[in-house]
Parts: C-alpha cells; sequence; structure tokens
C-alpha cells in the first residue's frame, strides 16, 4: 500500500492554509486527517487532492464532516486538484453539489 502523507502549508493569503494530501486516502488515514482539520482552525483551509489516486467512503466521510464543521464554525475551505475519478465518487455519492471546489493552485503561496 502506498504511504498516505498530509503536508500543512502556509497559503498565498494570510489566514489560509493549504492541506496537500499524497497517497490513497482511506480509512487507515481518516483519523489523521481529521486531527490535523480540527487542530489551528484558520479562516480559510484549502484541500489539494490532487496527488490523491483513491478515496474509500470513510475518507468521504470525513471530508463531509469537515464540510459541516465549517458551516458551524463559519469557516470557508476548498477542495482543489480532485481527479475524475474522485469528481465521479463525489458525484456518485451526491455531494458534487454540496461541497466547494477551486481551480487547482487556489491558495498555494
Amino acid at each position: 500500500m502506498n504511504n498516505f502523507t498530509i503536508e500543512v502549508l502556509q497559503g498565498a493569503e494570510p489566514g489560509t492554509r493549504v492541506m496537500k494530501l499524497s497517497g490513497p486516502f482511506v480509512l487507515q488515514t481518516v483519523f489523521e486527517f481529521q486531527d490535523l482539520v480540527r487542530k489551528d482552525v484558520t479562516p480559510m483551509t484549502v484541500i489539494d487532492l490532487t496527488d490523491v489516486p483513491y478515496m474509500d467512503s470513510a475518507a468521504l466521510g470525513a471530508v463531509l464532516g469537515f464540510h459541516a464543521s465549517c458551516q458551524r464554525e463559519g469557516t470557508g475551505y476548498a477542495i482543489t486538484g480532485a481527479s475524475d475519478r474522485l469528481r465521479t465518487l463525489f458525484k456518485v455519492a451526491g455531494v458534487d453539489g454540496l461541497l466547494h471546489f477551486a481551480a487547482p493552485g487556489v491558495g498555494a503561496a
């Protein structure tokens, strides 16, 4: 199994963080993601999925949980770099119209 990593970077704008995920985003890696998105809450978080080849339903649930948390807390987020495969997952799950997507490179420093 490929290694999963999350790199947290300062975004181009003040108050923005970029979370660059790499590798398969699956149940075994969900808890790391949840811990990091709850840590050091910022006004804007960009989740970069460019290097994520696969996501399972547990990871999708974690992203939806983060979406709900952002709505509750009044913070913003955007998902960028989602491959066609991931976009199909979002569409089949019926959440593609719910989640916030941005063009690749948005928020990068």
